[in-house]
């Protein structure tokens, strides 16, 4: 499983997570992904040759992903491929977050149905689909879920976070609430940092990963572990991009193929 925060504040909307993916008995591997950017590409139809490749809007949409790492990166995959690619019919046409959403859950639903029946409950996950929503002028989040009944499971979608806060999803979701409940000043985070360094959900590790909202746009970002001491004063900056942590960056942009990854980064202050 994992351990995955979103947030609304003053600040816009942010998703954050651990990087750890559990094999069962077999062990863990800390460097997966699962936080992404996803284009979004939406145009009308088509009244000549050249309105073909004429998009009216083009954004960047954020997607997290939760429990079963096949299954939620099939969903991904999948959400990458239609995303690009909406086209609406008519002035009815219903292209909020809400109505793509829609249209997302036909597949979330088909891929979960099909794994399920192969790997049961453990081929389950819940996805977070932020985006600017070009209806409602703003960022919103949806997420998609298992219903888990008695005798089945169906697959929903709903909008969260509509105001400020902040939820949890993931095995690690109820220590995560602990720690929140006991200092709610503490950000994503840190609180995240506090639940690695914690082992309390075995199946919770790695290195932490980002996204903002930027505008109308989701953009992945590295983190910055700035360690405190008691008194408040910055002793050691670590530098993670994605779950890889970057050492001598500079003298590696130095030497041969001279590209460099231009990431902005995010800091969270570590408290002793």
């Amino acid at each position: 499983m994992t351990l995955v925060i979103a947030q609304r504040n003053d600040k816009g909307v942010s998703f954050s997570s651990d990087s750890r993916i559990s094999f069962g008995e077999a062990g863990f591997f800390d460097k997966g992904i699962k936080i992404f950017t996803v284009p979004f590409k939406l145009k009308g139809p088509a009244k000549s040759r050249e309105d073909f490749n004429k998009y009216e809007h083009e954004l960047s949409y954020g997607l997290a992903v939760v429990g079963s790492s096949i299954n939620a990166n099939t969903v991904k995959d999948s959400i990458a491929e239609i995303l690009p690619n909406v086209t609406y019919l008519t002035n009815m046409s219903d292209v909020s977050i809400i109505g793509i959403s829609s249209l997302v859950l036909k597949y979330y639903r088909e891929v979960s149905q099909e794994l399920t029946a192969v790997l049961g409950k453990t081929g389950l996950s819940e996805i977070l689909l932020g985006g600017y929503c070009i209806v409602e002028k703003r960022v919103r989040i949806v997420r998609f879920y298992p219903d888990i009944k008695e005798d089945q499971v169906d697959y929903q979608f709903e909008e969260i976070l509509p105001e400020h806060g902040m939820m949890f999803f993931g095995s690690g979701k109820a220590y995560a609430e602990q720690v929140f409940k006991e200092n709610e000043t503490l950000d994503p985070l840190q609180i995240l940092k506090k639940v690695i360094e914690s082992k309390a959900d075995a199946a919770v590790g790695g290195n932490m990963q980002r996204g903002n909202f930027y505008g109308e746009n989701f953009k992945i970002s590295g983190v910055v572990e700035v360690q405190l001491d008691e008194k408040g004063n910055s002793i050691k900056k670590t530098n993670y991009r994605r779950a890889f942590l970057v050492e001598n960056e500079i003298e590696e942009f130095k030497k041969p193929p001279y590209l460099a990854l231009t990431y902005g980064y995010t800091s969270v202050k570590l408290i002793p």
